[in-house]
Parts: structure tokens; sequence; C-alpha cells
């Protein structure tokens, strides 16, 4: 996850865009300094500009001079007398006790480890704010129960308590009140009708961007929707640090036995240093224009102006994702390239937004946030507009995007034909072609371009086309598809093909996770798989995509085929994309791959063994390092003995049938790469195929009166001498004693060399074993793109295998 977001904060911080530093001697909140020009400012969130009020900055000023800089003791101990006055306010305020942190992480830090019991559970909205979840995650260690739902659904969070109230005492659900990315509000009223239904339901409800520019007194979004004061079975959190001009998290409660046990101790608040008394003297100063009129005409001056933002939105064809009354605003782009291009030429044309971009929002809902502020001025907001209709138009073109698309991604609803913006004409430089059926492209144009690399050349997709097709569990019914992006010369650029099939989320997990996830598909078989659309197979291992990046075009052509995917993916209703086994050392692949929104992730790597050129056994042990030599006398040679090998192009039906349950015992055994099992279609084929040889490992009549096999190798010889050992079935029951799995890799490097192949590809697991033999380790990365639901599904699920 880190590695994720870091390759995606670095595109943008590459373009300059992100990580800025302020330039300015002075601010004011209307303009910045950034890059050597001044801009206006649309990235605030000092919703009213209270930052910039002289009471305010005088109250800061006050109390330095009288307290100094700091009060460096513990608050358990002694408060700064600033705290005292600052408390009494904010109760005036809200009517409500109240304990003050430094900021606002910290009181999620400091409340919710002090109110949520192991009896209790909680249930996090999917865009519940990141420092909310991170306080829930420290808890999974304690034992706390954790679910997630989809964001405001709370028919959803109505279903979950049903289920679950007969075994917690309390059922928390923790929301924010205005969402920091889309500016959409949580359905407060409606929150509270359901605690009412059921005494079980608690809210946990974080305010941060509502306070001060809504509510009485400012106290914000939320209270605003509650009659006669905080509602009873609710904690409040609110955010001193954004419209209210100052610094310091809030934490509110309805009655004094929760206030209790929070500011007794509350983990940080009573090891962390408190609020400086600088903050400490602006905050008290802040509280009081709160609680006087002039607050009143400072929220009115910003709603004029969010309306007028509004009208002139509408004027546009530019997705703002939720219309409403806060001052945050959100115009999708779709795609992390057309974000990161439009964020560029605004701020080049003097307009500073903020790019809005994973993991704060999914990875096909990238887009650009913009601030209102009472500080901005009429013509201000009109100049935005002017300039973000044109560079978001310029940004469709140039990133080959278009408003329906988008507004598809963001499931809205198409504009009417009169607002649609024109499609991009495409110059006719590339040609995309597909088809559906190996059969249906020239077997030697395919050989050449891919089918150098392993199983997957024209005869083995061949095989697999027959082995996938026609069975009887739906799991094992493939669609394939193959793509060819020619140049301008008829030259092809780009060549994959990729399967739509049903897989299982887990895949590529951790096998714990997996392991987790198998009990319950015991029960129930299907639990948490999905349609997926995968370049390359399942079945299939090694670089799966040729593409010419001599090539001019080389972005272009892999531009048309994740275009030609996302249809796709709409007509099959696939929940998610991954373009996998692409070289972790391409930096401007990374680069490429992550602006289009898809996300990194490590595979396991590919092993390969190139040198096969040896004449005898002693000449291969040369080519392995002392170790491994010393482990291959000691571990395989001393076994060899024990062993009978054949090597069979064709098994009886009763070998084949014991090699299925060979297999199956690997299988249920090893959860590194979790997929389903295969069928019995796919040995049937590969018995009758003459491509595939099956390396039989039996032990000798005076070690056990076992006749059968204890091991099977299932081999493909390519027709450019690629031999992929692709399946393996063991007998565990020798596996220790007599070293089988290293025997088996022993023989099948044997019958390579006899075979005068160039290479093996060993596959993507057990690397370490593989290694003693001479493999070769490259590091591969996958490129994925899901569907949200997918990833709040995958995300729940991980989170329960966590807490368990």
């Amino acid at each position: 996850m880190l590695d994720t977001v870091d390759s995606v904060l670095n595109v943008s911080k590459k373009k300059g865009i992100i990580h800025l530093h302020a330039e300015d001697e002075t601010l004011n909140g209307k303009t910045l300094t950034l890059n050597g020009r001044q801009v206006l400012h649309f990235g605030t969130c000092g919703y009213l500009g209270l930052e910039h009020h002289p009471e305010i900055k005088k109250g800061a000023i006050d109390a330095i001079e009288r307290f100094g800089t700091q009060f460096p003791m513990s608050r358990t101990y002694i408060s700064n007398p600033l705290y005292r006055e600052l408390e009494n306010l904010i109760q005036e305020m809200y009517h409500a006790p109240v304990v003050i942190s430094k900021n606002c992480t910290l009181s999620h830090l400091t409340t919710i480890p002090s109110i949520i019991r192991q009896t209790d559970l909680v249930i996090l909205d999917h865009q519940v704010h990141a420092s909310v979840q991170e306080a829930v995650k420290k808890m999974l260690s304690q034992g706390i129960t954790v679910e997630m739902i989809r964001h405001n659904n709370l028919e959803m969070l109505e279903e979950r308590i049903k289920k679950q109230r007969s075994k917690f005492d309390r059922i928390w659900y923790m929301a924010d009140g205005v969402y920091s990315m889309y500016g959409d509000f949580a359905p407060i009223k409606e929150m509270i009708a359901l605690a009412e239904k059921y005494e079980q339901l608690h809210l946990y409800v974080d305010d941060a961007h509502g306070m001060s520019w809504a509510g009485q007194h400012g106290t914000g979004y939320v209270m605003s929707q509650m009659e006669g004061g905080l509602y009873r079975k609710m904690i409040l959190t609110a955010n001193l640090g954004k419209g209210f001009g100052a610094c310091g998290g809030l934490s509110l409660f309805p009655n004094e036995e929760w206030y209790n046990k929070v500011n007794n101790f509350g983990g940080p608040l009573t090891f962390s240093v408190q609020i400086e008394p600088a903050t400490l003297g602006a905050a008290l100063a802040s509280a009081k224009i709160h609680m006087s009129d002039e607050l009143v005409g400072y929220q009115q001056e910003l709603q004029d102006k969010i309306a007028y933002f509004n009208e002139l939105l509408k004027q546009t064809n530019l997705p703002l994702v939720h219309e409403c009354n806060s001052p945050i605003f959100f115009i999708g782009t779709g795609t992390m390239d057309m974000g990161n291009h439009l964020v560029q030429q605004l701020l080049n044309d003097g307009i500073y937004v903020n790019l809005a971009t994973f993991p704060a929002v999914p990875a096909k809902n990238i887009g650009i946030r913009i601030t209102i502020s009472r500080s901005n001025s009429y013509e201000d907001i009109a100049e935005l507009v002017a300039k973000l209709q044109l560079h978001f138009n310029e940004a469709l073109a140039e990133t080959n995007q278009t408003v329906d698309k988008i507004r598809k991604a963001f499931k809205m609803a198409p504009l009417p034909e009169s607002q649609s913006q024109v499609k991009l004409v495409s110059d006719g430089t590339l040609r995309l072609k597909s088809y559906n059926s190996i059969t249906e492209l020239n077997e030697a144009t395919w050989n050449t371009y891919l089918g150098k690399n392993a199983l997957f050349d024209w005869a083995g997709l061949k095989f697999l086309e027959n082995s996938f097709t026609g069975n009887h569990q739906k799991e094992n019914n493939w669609d394939f598809r193959y793509y060819v992006v020619e140049g301008p010369e008829g030259n092809i650029v780009l060549m994959t093909f990729v399967v739509i099939a049903l897989q299982k989320d887990d895949m590529f997990s951790e096998a714990s996770i997996s392991k987790a996830m198998e009990e319950e598909r015991l029960l129930n078989p299907y639990y948490l798989t999905s349609t997926g659309i995968l370049m390359g197979s399942q079945f299939t291992e090694g670089n799966h995509m040729y593409l010419d990046r001599q090539s001019p075009y080389w972005k272009s052509a892999l531009k048309a085929l994740i275009a030609e995917l996302y249809q796709e993916q709409e007509k099959t209703n696939a929940s998610n994309i991954l373009l996998r086994d692409l070289n972790a050392t391409d930096p401007e692949m990374d680069e490429f791959m992550v602006e289009h929104d898809f996300v990194k992730i490590d595979l396991p790597e590919s092993c390969v063994v190139e040198n096969l050129d040896w004449k005898s056994e002693q000449e291969f042990l040369s080519t392995l390092s002392r170790k491994n030599r010393k482990n291959f006398v000691q571990k395989v040679k001393r076994n060899e003995p024990f062993y009978t090998v054949e090597i069979k192009s064709k098994l009886t039906p009763e070998e084949l049938a014991y090699t299925i349950e060979l297999y199956k015992n690997v299988k249920n055994n090893n959860f590194g790469i979790n997929n389903f099992v295969y069928p019995a279609n796919v040995f049937q084929q590969m018995n009758e195929d003459s491509a595939w040889e099956f390396v039989v490992l039996y032990l000798k009549e005076e070690i056990t009166d076992n006749r059968l096999p204890v091991s099977v190798c299932m081999c493909h010889l390519n027709h450019d001498q690629i031999y992929s050992p692709a399946l393996i079935g063991m007998d565990y029951a020798y596996l220790l004693e007599y070293g089988v799995y290293r025997q088996t890799l022993w023989q099948v490097v044997k019958r390579a060399n006899a075979l005068e192949c160039r290479k093996i590809n060993f596959g993507i697991s057990a690397s370490i074993e593989k290694k003693k033999f001479g493999a070769k380790l490259y590091p591969k990365v996958g490129y994925y793109q899901a569907k949200d639901n997918f990833t709040m599904e995958m995300m729940q699920a991980t989170i329960a295998i966590e807490q368990e």
C-alpha cells in the first residue's frame, strides 16, 4: 500500500503540482506565490478566512507575551490557564462537555480507544476520514470487531445491525459530517432515526470540514441537523484547524460519563504536550467571534459565493460530482492522467486547486477538489470557472477522455446531447484489432512476437482454449480476447491476450488471508469471487505483452488497449483489470500506468533457468554457487538412487486420474497463488497434446511397496524450445523424508537439458528452492484497477481476517 501511494504521488510531484512551497513574504488567503508567480488560491480549508482576522492574530500574539511559546507539561498534571477559558467557551457554543486535543487526529486516537469496548462492533463508512480509520485499525489487536459499508448506505447499515445486534452490546457507526473530497453530507437525520429504532446503534461523527461555516455559533453541519443539542448517542469531533482559524481537535460528548473516561486518561491526551499558548490564544479569540453576530455575516457571505459558484458551474459541462451548499467542490476527471494535466494547466494559468487522487479517492474516481472561501472575490470565482472550462476541454482532448466516460465512472447521469463534449476523433495513426480465438490469428506472426516466451505460443493457447471451454463449473470456462495494435505502416506495436473469468479476489493476497477465506468457501464456494480481466491467464506465466518501446506510438498503443479493456469491463461487468508480469524496474512504464489510474502491486518473482548448455552433471554443478552445490549433494543427489524416473508422453486413464489427485494435494496445501482447482478437462487435453509430457517419479521397491507415483510434473515444450513445468502433483506422505519436491525439480532440469532447451520457465512460487538449481529471479509487478465496491469488499474481508 505504501509503495503504491508513493508511486502515485511521485508522478504528481514530478509534474510540480503537489509538495509545493508557498514563496510569499505574507499571506492573505486570496492568492499564493508558487513557482515564482502569483496564483488565485482555491485550495484552502480556511473557509471563512478567519486565520487572517486581526482579532485572532492579536489573540495569538497576546498569549505569547503572557505565557511564552509553550507550556511544556502533560495536562494530567497542570493545564495552561487558557485551556479552561477555551473549554468554557466551546461548551457554551455546543452545550456539551468537550475534550480539546492538539489536532483532530489526536482526538480520534484519544477518544475511540477510551470509549469502544471489545463487546462493541464498529462499522465504518467506506469514505470516513483516514484519521478515524487509523484510530480504529489500532484496536484490531485488542479484539475489536470492525466492518465496513458503502458510502452513506443506510440500508446496508441496517442490514448489518439486524445481523449482528445479538452478538454485541453496542454498534458504532462512524462517518464524516461533511466529506473532505466530494463535499457531500452524511444523512444525519436519517442516522439518528435509525439509532432511535435500534437502541444498540451509536454514532461517531467527524465534522472537521463542517465547523464554523455552518450551524449556530459555527458549531458545524452536524449540529445544524439536530434539534435540542447533541444527540444522546453521538460522539462528535470537530476541528479548530480549518474554518475556525486556529488549531486543535474537539471531542464532544452527550454525557459526563464518556467525557470523564476520555478526559481522565485519554492516551495521547495524557502523554502528549499541550496546545501552544499562541494557538490557544487564537482559538479563544475565534470562539468569541463565533459567539457574536459577526459570524452570521461571515457565514452568509460565504454561502452567497458558494451559490454563485454553483450557478456558474451549471452553465458548463463540467462534471460536478456532488452539488450542495458546502464550500467543497469536486470536478471529476476519471483518470489521473487527466487530473494531473488539468491541475498543471490551471496552475500555469494562475489558478491553484487540489488534485484528489488515490488513496483519498478510488483509483477510477480521480478529480480536482476546489474549495471556496470568503477570501475569494466574485471576480476570482468567475475567472476560475472560465479557465476551468477552457483547460478541462483541452485536457479531454489531450488525454483521450470524454465527459460521458467521466460521468459514467462517477455513476452520474449522462448530460443532454447538446451539452456532451464532442469525442476526440482518432487521427487514424493506429489500428487496434481484437479477436476471440487464437485460431483467428496467423500462427507464425503470433509466435514471432509472443510465442517465444513460454507456454502461450499459438499451439499452447489453442490447448488452453480447448481446456477451459465446456466445463461444468463456471469458474473453469474462460473467455479469451486477443489484441493487436498496428502502427501507420502496418507494423505491430503491441500484441497481447487476456482472459475474462471468475477469479478469487484474494488470488495474490498473503497466504494467511487466502487460507482464512478458503475456510469460508467450504460452505460458500463463491465467497469473494468476481469476474476479472487478467492479462495472460491464471494458467500461464511469463511476459504476456509484446510492446515495441522503440516505437513513438507505444504510449498511444497502450492507451488504446486500456480503453478497449474498459469497454470489455463494462460489457462483462468485470470487477477488476490486472495487467501483469511487467518489469518491476521500468520507471517510465510505472509512471504511465499510475497516471492511467492503475494501482501498482508486487507479484511473485519469476523463476527462470537460462543456463542449460552443460554436458555433464559436473558441469551443471559448476554453474551453481558453493552453497547450492553443497545443498545439491546433501539433499538432492543423496536421494536420487531411491527413485525410478520415467518420461511419459501419455498416461493411462488410471495414471491420469491418480495424477489429478496428486495435483489436488499440492493445490490444497499451497495458497501462494490462490486460484480455482483446474478441471479434469485440462489434464485430459494435456494427455492428448504432443507438446505436453509427464515427468513421473516412483520410489524403488526396496524403499516402499507403494507402486504409485510419488510425484508427477506436467511439462510443456513450446515451438522455440522453452520448457515449462506448469503443474506438479505430489504424495505428501513421502515429501520430507525423501525430498520429493527437490528431486522433481532436479529431474525437470535434467529433462530440459536432454531436450536441448534454451530455458526453463520455473513459475512463480517456491523461489528459494528453485534458486538452488540455478534459477534466476526476475521481479515482476502488476497494474491493477478495481471497481469501488470490489475494493471495499476486499478491505472488509481483510479487516475481518486481521482482527481474527
